[in-house]
């Protein structure tokens, strides 16, 4: 980052009230469950890989789906409202179906139909709708910095960041960052390391609780994020 770009994220925090602030050395919110976009958490790979269609998935119809094609669109599109499931659970005990929270959202916008051409979750109409139908507090944060994520942990927010979705290899150099979103848990600061739930992950380990470290992370994140809380 350049000195001009340092005095423009400097100016946001400074808008959005973000102080440096002494934060604890690790922090994570436990027995956060965990939702894949598809229903069968177990077929990812094979869905993502394209040996079997989303339309095998025998769960399919508990997405909300009314059909095996719509489910396909928004499993598809819906790593955010994956996310969105798992905070509604963790925090208000409610397991409300994918294609539900995504027709409700794209009502206020947050997405462009048909969800199929839709450029994904779009963060201004998303914090509408999570206020007003959900009962969570959404901003949405751009430039989002690491340190950031961190500060917003240990104030018992959570993070729905922007990453590339080879995340769930950290070994990969992804040719693009951001255009995915993982529901950020806790950090270790000792160990350099973040955690969080991936809707996309392939297998238990990648799916969730996730960790990675500091550096691996920068490589796949857009700097961008939705901070939520209640």
């Amino acid at each position: 980052m350049n000195a001009s770009q340092t005095i423009r994220v400097a100016l946001k925090r400074a808008r959005r009230g973000l102080k440096k602030r002494q934060v604890l050395r690790t922090f994570m919110h436990e027995n956060v469950p965990y939702f894949s976009q598809w229903e069968s958490r177990e077929l990812v790979e094979k869905i993502l890989t394209n040996e079997i269609s989303p339309s095998e998935d025998p769960n399919w119809k508990k997405s909300g789906a009314e059909t095996k094609e719509e489910y396909d669109a928004w499993s598809a599109s819906g790593c955010g409202m994956a996310c969105t499931k798992m905070l509604v659970d963790h925090l208000w005990d409610r397991e409300v179906p994918l294609v539900e929270l995504g027709k409700k959202c794209a009502e206020y916008g947050g997405y462009t139909l048909p969800v199929e051409q839709s450029v994904g979750l779009i963060y201004g109409p998303y914090e509408r709708f999570a206020k007003e139908e959900l009962g969570l507090k959404a901003r949405a944060v751009l430039p989002l910095l690491i340190d950031e994520i961190i500060e917003e942990l240990a104030a018992d927010k959570y993070i729905m960041a922007s990453v590339s979705p080879k995340i769930r290899h950290a070994s990969e150099n992804p040719t693009k960052k951001g255009g995915h979103l993982i529901l950020m848990l806790g950090y270790d600061l000792d160990k350099q390391l973040l955690y969080f739930h991936n809707p996309s992950g392939f297998t238990k380990e990648t799916q969730e609780y996730t960790s990675i470290s500091f550096r691996d992370f920068k490589k796949f994140f857009g700097g961008r994020g939705i901070v939520v809380g209640r």
